[in-house]
Protein backbone atom coordinates (compact mmCIF):
# COMPACT_ATOMS: atom_id res chain seq x y z
CA UNK A 1 0.00 0.00 0.00
CA UNK A 2 1.76 3.08 -0.62
CA UNK A 3 1.33 6.28 1.54
CA UNK A 4 1.16 9.95 0.81
CA UNK A 5 4.04 11.22 2.62
CA UNK A 6 6.69 8.82 1.02
CA UNK A 7 5.16 10.27 -2.43
CA UNK A 8 5.69 13.57 -1.68
CA UNK A 9 9.55 12.64 -1.21
CA UNK A 10 9.52 11.05 -4.04
CA UNK A 11 8.50 13.93 -6.47
CA UNK A 12 10.62 16.19 -4.33
CA UNK A 13 13.50 14.09 -5.00
CA UNK A 14 12.51 13.20 -8.71
CA UNK A 15 12.16 17.16 -9.54
CA UNK A 16 15.48 18.35 -7.55
CA UNK A 17 17.91 15.40 -8.48
CA UNK A 18 19.46 15.33 -5.02
CA UNK A 19 18.53 13.76 -1.45
CA UNK A 20 19.79 16.58 0.28
CA UNK A 21 17.67 19.35 -1.38
CA UNK A 22 14.86 17.25 -1.58
CA UNK A 23 15.26 16.35 2.24
CA UNK A 24 16.09 20.27 2.64
CA UNK A 25 12.99 21.32 1.13
CA UNK A 26 10.94 19.04 3.30
CA UNK A 27 12.72 19.65 6.28
CA UNK A 28 13.76 16.52 7.28
CA UNK A 29 17.33 14.83 7.32
CA UNK A 30 18.82 13.21 4.58
CA UNK A 31 18.98 9.50 6.14
CA UNK A 32 15.34 9.94 6.96
CA UNK A 33 14.35 10.60 3.58
CA UNK A 34 16.80 8.07 1.91
CA UNK A 35 14.97 5.43 4.44
CA UNK A 36 11.57 6.33 3.17
CA UNK A 37 12.39 6.07 -0.55
CA UNK A 38 13.85 2.77 0.07
CA UNK A 39 10.89 1.77 1.80
CA UNK A 40 8.84 2.65 -1.05
CA UNK A 41 10.83 1.02 -3.82
CA UNK A 42 10.94 -2.29 -1.49
CA UNK A 43 7.01 -1.80 -1.47
CA UNK A 44 7.43 -1.15 -5.34
CA UNK A 45 9.48 -3.97 -5.49
CA UNK A 46 12.01 -2.45 -8.40
CA UNK A 47 14.40 0.80 -7.77
CA UNK A 48 13.12 4.33 -8.50
CA UNK A 49 16.42 5.88 -9.29
CA UNK A 50 20.00 5.38 -9.97
CA UNK A 51 22.16 6.59 -6.82
CA UNK A 52 25.68 8.56 -8.12
CA UNK A 53 28.00 11.21 -6.45
CA UNK A 54 26.09 13.52 -8.68
CA UNK A 55 22.92 12.75 -7.76
CA UNK A 56 19.65 10.71 -8.36
CA UNK A 57 18.89 9.50 -12.28
CA UNK A 58 14.95 8.40 -12.52
CA UNK A 59 14.45 4.61 -13.72
CA UNK A 60 11.85 4.14 -16.20
CA UNK A 61 9.72 3.15 -13.28
CA UNK A 62 10.65 6.16 -11.32
CA UNK A 63 9.58 8.03 -14.49
CA UNK A 64 6.51 6.06 -14.61
CA UNK A 65 5.60 6.26 -10.86
CA UNK A 66 6.54 10.04 -10.71
CA UNK A 67 3.77 10.53 -13.55
CA UNK A 68 1.00 8.30 -11.27
CA UNK A 69 2.28 10.18 -8.35
CA UNK A 70 1.44 13.65 -9.18
CA UNK A 71 -2.32 12.74 -9.97
CA UNK A 72 -2.45 11.06 -6.67
CA UNK A 73 -1.12 14.16 -4.83
CA UNK A 74 -3.32 16.35 -6.88
CA UNK A 75 -6.55 14.19 -5.67
CA UNK A 76 -5.38 14.00 -2.13
CA UNK A 77 -5.07 18.20 -2.03
CA UNK A 78 -8.44 18.40 -3.54
CA UNK A 79 -10.09 15.87 -1.06
CA UNK A 80 -8.22 17.49 1.58
CA UNK A 81 -9.51 20.79 0.72
CA UNK A 82 -13.01 19.41 0.46
CA UNK A 83 -13.86 17.52 3.31
CA UNK A 84 -11.44 18.35 6.41
CA UNK A 85 -11.92 20.95 8.41
CA UNK A 86 -9.00 22.69 8.96
CA UNK A 87 -8.11 26.32 8.62
CA UNK A 88 -7.81 27.60 5.01
CA UNK A 89 -4.22 27.69 3.27
CA UNK A 90 -2.46 30.82 3.15
CA UNK A 91 0.26 31.71 -0.06
CA UNK A 92 2.37 34.74 -0.53
CA UNK A 93 3.30 35.85 -3.35
CA UNK A 94 5.27 38.46 -5.24
CA UNK A 95 4.77 39.79 -9.06
CA UNK A 96 7.13 41.94 -10.46
CA UNK A 97 5.94 44.87 -11.63
CA UNK A 98 6.87 44.19 -15.49
CA UNK A 99 5.89 40.48 -15.55
CA UNK A 100 2.91 40.42 -17.93
CA UNK A 101 0.35 38.44 -15.48
CA UNK A 102 -2.16 37.75 -18.42
CA UNK A 103 0.74 34.96 -19.24
CA UNK A 104 0.00 33.32 -16.10
CA UNK A 105 -4.21 33.20 -15.91
CA UNK A 106 -3.80 29.45 -16.42
CA UNK A 107 -1.34 29.24 -13.55
CA UNK A 108 -3.27 30.85 -10.98
CA UNK A 109 -6.35 29.14 -11.88
CA UNK A 110 -5.02 25.67 -11.20
CA UNK A 111 -4.04 26.58 -7.67
CA UNK A 112 -7.32 28.05 -6.78
CA UNK A 113 -9.31 24.68 -8.47
CA UNK A 114 -6.50 22.45 -6.77
CA UNK A 115 -7.17 24.42 -3.34
CA UNK A 116 -10.68 26.14 -3.36
CA UNK A 117 -9.82 27.94 -0.32
CA UNK A 118 -6.35 29.07 -0.72
CA UNK A 119 -5.92 32.73 0.08
CA UNK A 120 -3.67 34.39 -1.88
CA UNK A 121 -1.34 37.79 -0.25
CA UNK A 122 0.91 39.47 -2.03
CA UNK A 123 3.60 40.86 -0.61
CA UNK A 124 6.05 44.14 -1.70
CA UNK A 125 9.20 41.90 -2.00
CA UNK A 126 10.33 39.06 -3.23
CA UNK A 127 12.20 37.55 -0.03
CA UNK A 128 8.81 37.86 1.76
CA UNK A 129 6.94 35.67 -0.78
CA UNK A 130 6.62 31.88 -1.30
CA UNK A 131 6.08 31.61 -5.08
CA UNK A 132 7.50 35.21 -6.69
CA UNK A 133 7.18 35.83 -10.73
CA UNK A 134 10.56 37.54 -10.74
CA UNK A 135 13.57 38.50 -13.58
CA UNK A 136 16.35 36.14 -12.50
CA UNK A 137 18.70 38.66 -11.43
CA UNK A 138 16.48 39.81 -8.68
CA UNK A 139 15.54 36.55 -7.92
CA UNK A 140 16.24 36.09 -3.75
CA UNK A 141 19.26 33.91 -2.41
CA UNK A 142 16.61 32.47 -0.11
CA UNK A 143 14.41 31.25 -2.48
CA UNK A 144 15.21 28.71 -5.75
CA UNK A 145 15.31 30.28 -9.23
CA UNK A 146 13.28 28.22 -12.05
CA UNK A 147 13.02 29.72 -15.22
CA UNK A 148 9.91 29.94 -17.31
CA UNK A 149 11.20 32.13 -20.54
CA UNK A 150 13.73 33.94 -21.97
CA UNK A 151 13.35 37.14 -23.82
CA UNK A 152 16.41 38.50 -25.67
CA UNK A 153 17.07 42.67 -25.20
CA UNK A 154 16.30 45.14 -27.86
CA UNK A 155 16.45 48.88 -28.61
CA UNK A 156 13.08 50.52 -27.59
CA UNK A 157 12.47 54.06 -29.34
CA UNK A 158 9.13 55.71 -30.85
CA UNK A 159 7.78 55.22 -34.00
CA UNK A 160 8.70 58.56 -35.24
CA UNK A 161 12.55 57.80 -34.01
CA UNK A 162 14.82 57.61 -36.64
CA UNK A 163 15.94 54.45 -35.99
CA UNK A 164 12.60 52.55 -35.85
CA UNK A 165 13.02 51.77 -39.68
CA UNK A 166 16.36 49.59 -39.09
CA UNK A 167 16.69 45.60 -38.73
CA UNK A 168 19.51 46.08 -36.62
CA UNK A 169 21.54 48.27 -34.25
CA UNK A 170 25.44 47.45 -33.59
CA UNK A 171 27.25 48.28 -30.64
CA UNK A 172 29.16 51.15 -32.62
CA UNK A 173 26.24 53.05 -33.54
CA UNK A 174 24.91 52.63 -30.17
CA UNK A 175 27.32 55.36 -28.70
CA UNK A 176 25.45 58.22 -30.51
CA UNK A 177 22.37 57.19 -29.50
CA UNK A 178 20.56 59.11 -26.31
CA UNK A 179 19.70 56.37 -23.75
CA UNK A 180 17.03 56.30 -20.90
CA UNK A 181 18.03 54.03 -17.78
CA UNK A 182 17.13 53.06 -15.12
CA UNK A 183 18.12 53.19 -11.40
CA UNK A 184 18.28 50.54 -8.76
CA UNK A 185 17.36 47.60 -11.32
CA UNK A 186 20.17 44.95 -11.37
CA UNK A 187 19.81 43.80 -15.23
CA UNK A 188 20.50 47.76 -15.80
CA UNK A 189 23.79 47.66 -13.79
CA UNK A 190 24.74 44.65 -15.54
CA UNK A 191 24.07 46.13 -18.85
CA UNK A 192 25.99 49.38 -18.51
CA UNK A 193 29.10 46.97 -16.81
CA UNK A 194 28.90 44.69 -20.00
CA UNK A 195 29.08 47.76 -22.39
CA UNK A 196 31.95 49.42 -20.44
CA UNK A 197 34.17 46.10 -20.20
CA UNK A 198 33.72 46.09 -23.56
CA UNK A 199 35.20 49.15 -24.03
CA UNK A 200 31.46 50.88 -25.26
CA UNK A 201 30.06 53.56 -22.97
CA UNK A 202 26.75 54.32 -23.64
CA UNK A 203 25.50 57.97 -23.43
CA UNK A 204 22.84 57.44 -21.19
CA UNK A 205 21.02 61.56 -20.90
CA UNK A 206 17.93 60.58 -18.38
CA UNK A 207 17.61 57.79 -15.54
CA UNK A 208 14.17 56.41 -14.39
CA UNK A 209 12.96 55.18 -11.33
CA UNK A 210 10.93 52.15 -12.94
CA UNK A 211 10.13 50.34 -16.09
CA UNK A 212 6.73 52.32 -16.68
CA UNK A 213 8.49 55.68 -16.87
CA UNK A 214 11.28 54.25 -19.24
CA UNK A 215 8.63 53.36 -21.39
CA UNK A 216 6.22 56.32 -21.07
CA UNK A 217 9.95 58.96 -21.93
CA UNK A 218 10.78 56.75 -24.51
CA UNK A 219 7.24 56.75 -25.87
CA UNK A 220 7.11 60.66 -25.80
CA UNK A 221 10.71 60.53 -27.80
CA UNK A 222 12.84 61.96 -24.57
CA UNK A 223 15.10 58.91 -25.67
CA UNK A 224 15.58 55.17 -26.93
CA UNK A 225 15.98 52.20 -24.60
CA UNK A 226 16.97 49.15 -23.70
CA UNK A 227 14.87 46.65 -22.51
CA UNK A 228 13.64 43.15 -23.35
CA UNK A 229 11.64 42.59 -26.01
CA UNK A 230 8.59 41.85 -23.81
CA UNK A 231 8.28 45.29 -22.69
CA UNK A 232 7.24 46.57 -26.02
CA UNK A 233 3.80 44.89 -25.15
CA UNK A 234 3.26 47.52 -22.40
CA UNK A 235 3.75 50.18 -24.79
CA UNK A 236 2.16 50.20 -28.53
CA UNK A 237 3.77 53.51 -29.52
CA UNK A 238 7.32 51.58 -29.34
CA UNK A 239 9.11 49.70 -31.62
CA UNK A 240 11.87 47.28 -30.78
CA UNK A 241 15.23 47.23 -32.79
CA UNK A 242 17.31 43.83 -32.64
CA UNK A 243 20.78 44.24 -31.34
CA UNK A 244 23.91 43.35 -32.91
CA UNK A 245 25.52 42.16 -30.00
CA UNK A 246 26.28 38.07 -29.86
CA UNK A 247 27.26 38.67 -26.37
CA UNK A 248 24.48 40.13 -24.66
CA UNK A 249 22.66 37.97 -22.54
CA UNK A 250 18.64 36.97 -22.70
CA UNK A 251 16.22 38.19 -19.97
CA UNK A 252 15.30 35.16 -18.19
CA UNK A 253 11.87 35.22 -16.24
CA UNK A 254 10.91 32.73 -13.89
CA UNK A 255 9.66 32.14 -10.50
CA UNK A 256 11.19 32.28 -7.03
CA UNK A 257 10.54 29.25 -4.74
CA UNK A 258 10.51 29.18 -0.72
CA UNK A 259 12.82 26.41 -0.14
CA UNK A 260 10.07 24.42 2.22
CA UNK A 261 7.89 21.83 1.65
CA UNK A 262 4.85 23.72 1.03
CA UNK A 263 5.91 26.54 -0.99
CA UNK A 264 7.06 23.22 -3.27
CA UNK A 265 3.70 21.83 -3.33
CA UNK A 266 2.20 25.21 -4.57
CA UNK A 267 5.23 25.39 -7.27
CA UNK A 268 4.15 22.17 -8.54
CA UNK A 269 0.50 22.95 -8.85
CA UNK A 270 1.17 25.93 -10.33
CA UNK A 271 3.10 24.48 -13.05
CA UNK A 272 0.70 22.15 -14.12
CA UNK A 273 -1.72 25.01 -15.20
CA UNK A 274 1.19 27.33 -16.40
CA UNK A 275 0.96 27.87 -20.69
CA UNK A 276 3.99 28.94 -22.63
CA UNK A 277 3.81 32.78 -23.55
CA UNK A 278 1.71 33.13 -26.88
CA UNK A 279 5.14 34.05 -28.42
CA UNK A 280 8.98 33.11 -26.79
CA UNK A 281 11.23 35.74 -27.52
Amino acid sequence: MLEVTPLRYFVSAFELGTISAAASGHGISQPSLSQALQKLEDAIGTSLFVRSRTGLRPTPAGRDLYHHAQSILRAVGEAENRFLKEPPLRLSLYTAPDILLPAFQGAFHALRTTYPTLEMRFEQAAADAELSLVDKACSPRSHKYRELYSEPYVLAVARSHPLAGRNRISMNDLQSVSLISRRYCPNYDALLAEFALSGLPLNVSAEAVNDQQVLELAGLGFGAAILPAGHLKMKDTLTGVPLDHEGLERRSVGIAVKKTAFADEMFRTWMTGWATLPIRL
